[in-house]
């Protein structure tokens, strides 16, 4: 009998949360035995200069509760009788890729958890893992502006959320950030494409290196050839 796997998916945001799930259900449909829970957060925070397992305070943000879920999780997850593990899903936004996955990983040997943890980088936003799939993009938003939309380089850092913006809102983002009242409004705008592109995604073919890292370890979790 295939052994069952099991992972928890700590996420920084609501548009991130809705995206991971639809891409999550998708992959679910083809691996047999396998089963996840998603934890999404309201920002990313910064991972604490101190590290505390157990007294640290609450602040829904992503990397600042960081060290807490993780030791929680996996003092719960080591105890299961299946194969299990943690998923971290963050954007990279202005920071180096390459020095944030380093302080994760020095942050995650700290805490010394027995449960396997996966950092998954998204460069430069999650936004990029929807434009990674231009037919998905297109399929969802069939007014979309194609020349933008071609001339997109996958995991560019360009903006990601406001090149989204440009290719599929009427006027762009300038005439986004002229309607919305406050980020709120934009969190929605966000919050829209990761349902209706995500619905839309076929992730065996992405063009964004970030996103195929990130499906490439799931396969690599379940065992996936």
């Amino acid at each position: 009998m295939e052994e069952f796997k099991y992972i928890e998916i700590l996420i920084e945001d609501k548009s991130g949360e809705i995206l991971c799930r639809q891409i999550m259900d998708k992959y679910k449909m083809t691996v047999k035995e396998f089963g996840y829970d998603i934890h999404g957060f309201k920002g990313i925070g910064k991972i604490p200069t101190k590290i505390k397992k157990t007294t640290q305070i609450k602040t829904k943000r992503l990397l600042s509760d960081l060290p807490l879920y993780l030791t929680g999780i996996g003092n719960r997850l080591k105890n299961m009788p299946y194969k299990t593990a943690i998923f971290v899903i963050l954007d990279c936004d202005d920071e180096d890729c390459v020095e944030l996955k380093k302080s994760l990983v020095k942050m995650y040997n700290q805490l010394e958890i027995d449960t396997n943890v996966v950092f998954c980088i998204a460069i430069e936003e999650m936004e990029a893992w929807l434009l990674g799939d231009k037919e998905a993009v297109q399929r969802a938003f069939p007014s979309a502006k194609q020349q933008l939309l071609q001339k997109y380089v996958p995991d560019s850092i360009v903006g990601t959320w406001e090149k989204l913006a440009d290719i599929v809102y009427k006027g762009g983002v300038r005439e986004l950030r002229k309607n919305a009242t406050s980020y709120y409004e934009i969190g929605l705008f966000k919050c829209e494409c990761a349902k209706k592109i995500g619905m839309e995604l076929d992730i065996r073919k992405n063009e964004s290196p970030s996103f195929n890292y990130f499906v490439g370890k799931l396969d690599e979790f379940c065992e996936v050839k």
